[in-house]
C-alpha cells in the first residue's frame, strides 16, 4: 500500500469523487444553461493550455528521470520560450472567453490568470515526476478538485455562486499547485548535471511526445464536436451524458500511466519484465474499475442527471468499456515516451484519431444511439494496437535515443 503507483491511483479516485459531489451541485446552483456557459469556459482553457505546452513538460520529466538530472537544469534553457508560450496562450484565450460566454472583463481577466497557473502547474508536476516525487505528486493533482468540491459545497448551502465566481474558483487551486509543485519540483542542489540536454533537445523530444501526450481523441472534445455537426441534438445529448462515464476508467488508467512511464525511464535495464508487469496491472485495474461502474451505472446515472437521461445508459455502458481502452493506451504512451520512444506512441494516436473523425463524421441523424460509443471503442483499439506493436519493437531492438 506504500508503493508510490497506489498513492497516484487513490489521488485519482480521490479527484473523481470530488467532481461527482461537485458536478451535481454545479447543476443545482447555475442551471443547466449555466452549467454548460461554465463547461465551455472551463473547456476553452484547459483545451488551449495542453496545446500551447507542446509538450515540454513531458519532456521535462522524459529528460529528468532518464538521466538522472535535476528538473531545474532542464527548465531554465526553455523557460523564457516556456514563458512567451503562456503569455501568449493566456491572452488569446482571455479573448475566446469573453467572445464565447459574453461574461465581460473580469472573466476574461481570470481565464487569462487561468491559462497561467495551469501551465505553470503542469510544469511543475512534470519536474515532480522527474525527480520520482510522487507522492507530492498525487497529492497536488487531487488538489484542484477536492477544493473545489469543498468550495462549490458551502456555496450550495448558501444558495450562492455565478459562472464567474465558479470558473475562478475551479482556476484556484492550479494555481496553488503551481506555486507549490514549482517549488519543490525545481530546487537545485548546486551539483553540476552531466549529459544536459541542450534546450533544442528538449524542445524537440517534448514536440514529437505533445499529441501522445495530449491525447487529442478523447481529451479536447473534439468528439462531442464533430458528432454535433452531423448528428441530432438528441444523440449528442445521450452521447455527453455517457461521456461521464468514460472519464472513469481513462483517469485512473491515466494516473497509472504517470507513475509507470517516469519510473520506466529511471531502468538500466529489465525493461520487458516491467513494462510487463505494469501493463497487466493496468488491465486488471481497467477491469476492475469498467465492473464497478457497470454495477452502479443505472442508479448513479438516473440520480446525478435525472429520469430523462435514463435512454442513454446502453451508451453510458459502451463508452465506459470503450475508456477502458482509451485509458490503456495512456499507459502503452506513457511506456513508449519512458523508452524514448515518443514518435511512435503520437503515430499510433493520430491513427486512433483519424478513425475515431471519420466515424464520427459518417453518422447521421437516424443512426443508432450507440454508434458514437462504438467509434470510441474503435478508436480505442486501433490505438492501443498501434502503440503495442510499437511497443514490443521498442523492447525488443536496441536502446533508443530520444526519438
Amino acid at each position: 500500500m506504500r508503493h508510490p503507483a497506489v498513492a497516484v491511483l487513490a489521488s485519482s479516485v480521490v479527484a473523481q469523487l470530488a467532481l461527482l459531489v461537485s458536478g451535481p451541485l454545479v447543476v443545482r446552483l447555475l442551471g443547466v444553461p449555466g452549467r454548460g456557459e461554465l463547461a465551455l469556459a472551463w473547456s476553452v482553457v484547459l483545451g488551449a493550455s495542453q496545446v500551447a505546452m507542446l509538450g515540454l513538460p513531458t519532456a521535462v520529466t522524459w529528460f529528468a528521470a532518464s538521466r538522472g538530472i535535476e528538473p531545474v537544469r532542464i527548465v531554465s534553457g526553455v523557460l523564457r520560450g516556456y514563458l512567451v508560450q503562456v503569455a501568449v496562450s493566456a491572452v488569446a484565450v482571455a479573448g475566446v472567453v469573453v467572445l464565447l460566454t459574453g461574461g465581460g472583463w473580469v472573466r476574461g481577466v481570470i481565464a487569462l490568470a487561468g491559462v497561467l497557473a495551469l501551465m505553470l502547474a503542469v510544469l511543475g508536476l512534470a519536474a515532480l515526476q522527474g525527480l520520482g516525487r510522487f507522492g507530492a505528486f498525487a497529492v497536488l493533482q487531487a488538489l484542484p478538485a477536492v477544493s473545489y468540491a469543498a468550495v462549490v459545497a458551502v456555496l450550495w448551502v448558501r444558495d450562492a455562486g455565478s459562472v464567474t465566481t465558479l470558473l475562478a474558483l475551479s482556476l484556484a487551486g492550479w494555481a496553488v499547485v503551481a506555486a507549490v509543485s514549482l517549488a519543490l519540483g525545481l530546487r537545485s542542489s548546486g551539483n553540476e548535471p552531466t549529459a544536459l540536454p541542450t534546450p533544442e533537445q528538449t524542445r524537440a523530444y517534448g514536440r514529437r511526445a505533445a499529441i501522445a501526450g495530449l491525447a487529442p481523441i478523447d481529451t479536447l472534445g473534439l468528439e462531442q464536436v464533430l458528432l454535433g455537426l452531423v448528428a441530432s441534438h438528441y444523440v449528442l445529448g445521450l452521447f455527453v451524458v455517457g461521456w461521464a462515464f468514460e472519464t472513469g476508467p481513462v483517469m485512473v488508467l491515466a494516473a497509472l500511466a504517470a507513475f509507470v512511464g517516469p519510473r520506466l525511464s529511471t531502468l538500466a535495464g529489465g525493461h520487458r519484465e516491467f513494462v510487463r508487469r505494469w501493463l497487466l496491472v493496468s488491465v486488471a485495474v481497467g477491469v476492475v474499475v469498467c465492473a464497478a461502474i457497470q454495477l452502479v451505472l443505472a442508479p448513479v446515472l438516473v440520480w446525478a442527471f435525472g429520469p430523462e437521461a435514463e435512454p442513454a445508459l446502453d451508451l453510458a455502458r459502451v463508452l465506459t468499456a470503450a475508456g477502458v481502452l482509451l485509458g490503456l493506451r495512456r499507459v502503452t504512451a506513457s511506456c513508449l515516451v519512458g523508452l524514448g520512444r515518443a514518435s511512435g506512441a503520437t503515430a499510433a494516436e493520430l491513427a486512433g484519431l483519424a478513425t475515431m473523425v471519420v466515424g464520427m463524421l459518417a453518422s447521421s441523424p437516424g443512426d443508432h444511439p450507440l454508434r458514437p460509443g462504438l467509434v470510441l471503442l474503435a478508436a480505442g483499439a486501433v490505438t492501443l494496437v498501434g502503440q503495442a506493436v510499437q511497443l514490443v519493437r521498442a523492447l525488443n531492438g536496441p536502446a533508443p535515443a530520444s526519438r
